[in-house]
């Protein structure tokens, strides 16, 4: 039997509950006379590399982790007609939040077996591809740190002693934005691009922004002491930042960020290096498969 569903797991992700949920959708896949192959991942890009080499008569890629392993795989699948489906088993799991994906086998399988596409757009950084958001600053400090720390699979707790450090030690750069060939900003703060409106710990900085619109989300913070951090913070989850006169709020298809100092930038959760950031949206769509709304 040809294997039509392939499933991409990062061993590091969700620790056991992740192989329990999994077990469960190949054996209901086994039992309605389909096979699925499971393909571990060791390190970074392997999930790109694997989700490119597939076969192109591949009736699904499950990506079975957090939002970073969601990226990779996505970022493999650019270009092709391969479906994309998700186990959540991270941290936030953002992408599945987005389209109400949970980690239950009975769904995933009802997914798989009466598919629901939906094709939406995608994000790139330079030639790497993001579904949810670049942040440039103060989160990209966070998640660099947290990435030096990092053994395995991280809870919420994780990020405490980066978020701690990175308050007190965080310099506020000066950035520089240019929107669709245009500069909109030249000052310390902080920049979040992206393309679906949730974000760690339920904010939502990009409370406007669509998965399949055409165009990327904009937020920066005018910001240049832990003070106005710490304010911005505040409103951002009570929903009101976007009513401050030092939050700019724009829609565009490219963006470059720079600075004259060393700024590292995160993309989707995991460290992207330090500016300049050329960020655009892709040409193609991701297809990705989303649950039924009721199963029998």
């Amino acid at each position: 039997m040809a294997c039509e569903y392939h499933f991409i797991v990062n061993p590091a992700s969700g620790r056991g509950r992740a192989a329990a949920a999994l077990k469960e959708v190949l054996e209901r896949l086994s039992a309605a006379g389909h096979e699925g192959c499971i393909h571990a991942t060791t390190g970074a890009g392997d999930a790109t590399a694997i989700a490119r080499g597939l076969p192109a008569a591949a009736a699904a890629v499950v990506a079975v982790g957090g939002d970073g392993t969601v990226r990779e795989v996505a970022e493999g699948l650019l270009g092709r007609s391969i479906p994309l489906a998700i186990l959540p088993a991270g941290t936030e799991n953002l992408v599945a939040k987005q389209f109400q994906i949970d980690a239950s086998p009975v769904r995933l399988v009802g997914a798989l077996m009466n598919p629901d596409i939906r094709e939406i757009d995608v994000g790139l950084v330079g030639q790497r591809a993001f579904l949810v958001v670049v942040g440039v600053g103060f989160d990209a400090e966070v998640v660099r740190r947290l990435s030096q720390r990092r053994r395995g699979h991280i809870t919420h707790l994780d990020y405490f002693l980066p978020v701690w450090r990175s308050f007190w030690s965080h310099r506020f750069p000066r950035l520089r934005v240019v929107v669709d060939r245009e500069t909109v900003f030249d000052e310390k703060g902080l920049v979040f691009v992206g393309n679906m409106a949730r974000y760690g710990l339920g904010l939502r900085i990009l409370k406007d922004a669509v998965a399949d619109d055409g165009l990327l989300d904009i937020c920066i913070f005018r910001c240049r002491s832990r003070s106005k951090l710490l304010s911005h913070a505040f409103r951002t989850a009570c929903g009101r930042h976007l009513t401050s006169g030092d939050v700019l709020y724009l829609r565009a298809r490219e963006i470059h960020v720079s600075s004259d100092a060393p700024v590292p930038f995160e993309v989707d959760g995991d460290d992207g290096g330090d500016l300049p950031a050329d960020i655009r949206l892709s040409s193609q769509k991701l297809q990705i498969l989303v649950p039924p709304a009721v199963l029998s």
